[in-house]
């Protein structure tokens, strides 16, 4: 694969912003972090209908997910999880009746619509609402190892990637890549557990290999959306990342996986 520098230096400098931005946020907390995670969910999804809808269609319909979305949020901020998830059952009351009232006046799909609506609420703002409750310790953790799972993917790709890992998914990701990102996910999770963590060396180890799955199969996930609509990123907001989506894909997937092992194993 080619080495763009030009891409790698862009990458380098909004990655190391991004780094500095989320490290400032972890050690305030409070509101800073709520609204981090409010303006991810409202970016997020408006990327993610842009795919189906258009740059600019549905837009209430658009309006309305990010307001349930942010109400889920603000909701398990509150220590109200039970009540977030109303807000889910209330969009899906919404999604339907948008489809009762005009399955049969339009000459469309209107039942994907609805889907789209809902898969919208479901992928952003719930997979979000790990980060709302854990610990700041727990949040830079799962965030860091993701970060250097991607950061080794991209790295060891485009330099010695020469296999295709899932062509039709994501023609540029390659099994060498995959591999480094693995490594570098391990490594990072053991060296991060044995300074702050509470298990042994071998728990944390197991525990890098599973964030890294759940990273890889959100980053393929995003990447066959993009595929079925034809598009190569989610947006243009971050210079050499892409969208949002396109930087957070991985840790919607890997947040909420590690939130259930934490309620059931002790590492930090």
């Amino acid at each position: 694969m080619a080495v763009d520098h030009a891409t790698d230096i862009r990458r380098i400098m909004t990655g190391l912003i991004l780094g500095g931005l989320l490290i400032l946020v972890l050690l305030v907390r409070g509101l800073p972090l709520l609204a981090v995670i409010l303006a991810v969910s409202a970016l997020g999804l408006w990327e993610f209908f842009s795919l189906f809808w258009g740059p600019r269609g549905r837009i209430p319909s658009r309006i309305c997910a990010i307001a349930l979305g942010w109400g889920m949020i603000l909701l398990s901020w509150m220590h109200r999880p039970q009540d977030a998830l109303v807000c889910l059952g209330a969009g899906f009351v919404l999604a339907a009746m948008s489809f009762l009232f005009r399955w049969d006046v339009i000459e469309e799909d209107v039942f994907s619509s609805s889907g789209i609506f809902m898969a919208g609420l479901a992928y952003v703002p719930l997979l979000l609402l790990p980060a709302t409750y854990l610990s700041s310790v727990k949040l830079f953790f799962v965030l860091a190892a993701v970060a250097a799972s991607d950061t080794a993917a991209y790295f060891v790709g485009t330099r010695c990637g020469h296999h295709k890992l899932w062509p039709r998914v994501s023609p540029n990701k390659s099994s060498e890549g995959a591999v480094g990102s693995l490594v570098a996910c391990v490594i990072f999770c053991v060296v991060y557990g044995l300074c702050l963590g509470k298990a042994n060396w071998f728990a944390f180890a197991l525990l890098g290999v599973a964030i890294n799955a759940f990273a890889q199969v959100g980053d393929l996930f995003e990447s066959a959306l993009k595929r079925s609509v034809n598009v190569k990123d989610s947006g243009n907001l971050l210079p050499g990342h892409g969208g949002v989506l396109d930087r957070a894909d991985s840790v919607l997937f890997a947040m909420p996986m590690f939130a259930v092992v934490d309620q059931w194993f002790c590492f930090f």
